[in-house]
């Protein structure tokens, strides 16, 4: 019997939440063992491998090489990246700013909230998805280990992450506004682990920008919400807010 299940997911943001932008996007990439996370980055890195030097503009090599991420790749080598990724289970929110009161962009603080609430809620609902399809047992003990590019959690104050997302899955939420109750989605121990990483040199944050890149640059081109989920549907768990 299956003692303990693993979840490692990646996370990177795409767009900022201000008014001068539309939306605002953090993807990922889900693995459910060490092997499988270890085999993406083998094969990953093959791809890296073979087209950084392209993209290198020093005269000598110092193997100091660039990082490859959505905005600097050309087209068809962000389609390469995504191909390599669609073989993988993808997460993502969409943010439209446009929703957002100014009262939240305004304020830093406010912001950083906003932006952990919604990481939070783009995990629980990645996770009460793969308990549906019985990817999942919400009764057989769960570690999770969250990557995440440690200038985005610097930058937008995504403090006590770990804690608010445990809170979320274990013991619910009540929401007083809405005059509603949340329940628990994971009935076994829960382990949850942030790890900050440099993007620069951890193939796990990069694939999470290309696929956090990509969504939001449907989003821009594509502004009805079906025809864009359509276009998404590589993502297999999708998150729209507010």
């Amino acid at each position: 019997m299956l003692k303990k299940q693993i979840l490692i997911i990646a996370i990177d943001d795409s767009g900022v939440l201000c008014k001068n932008e539309n939306y605002c996007v953090f993807a990922g990439i889900i693995f459910f063992s060490e092997l499988e996370k270890e085999r993406f980055i083998k094969n990953y890195k093959k791809i890296v491998d073979d087209l950084k030097c392209r993209y290198c503009k020093r005269k000598t090599c110092d193997n100091n090489c660039p990082e490859l991420k959505y905005f600097n790749l050309k087209k068809t080598h962000q389609k390469r990246f995504i191909k390599y990724l669609k073989n993988y289970s993808l997460l993502s929110v969409i943010i439209d700013n446009r929703k957002i009161y100014s009262r939240i962009i305004e304020h830093s603080k406010s912001k950083g909230r906003y932006l952990h609430y919604a990481i939070k809620m783009m995990i629980k609902n990645a996770i009460e998805s793969l308990i549906k399809e019985d990817k999942l047992n919400n009764n057989i003990d769960l570690d999770i280990t969250i990557n995440i590019d440690e200038l985005s959690y610097k930058t937008n104050g995504l403090y006590n992450l770990e804690e608010s997302i445990y809170e979320e899955l274990s013991h619910g939420m009540k929401n007083i506004k809405r005059n509603a109750i949340f329940k628990n989605i994971i009935n076994s121990n829960l382990n949850i682990q942030l790890e900050f990483k440099n993007s620069a040199t951890d193939y796990l944050v990069q694939a999470a920008d290309l696929v956090a890149g990509t969504i939001r640059s449907y989003r821009i081109h594509i502004q009805n919400t079906e025809e864009l989920k359509t276009k998404l549907n590589f993502i297999n768990y999708q998150l729209f807010l507010p």
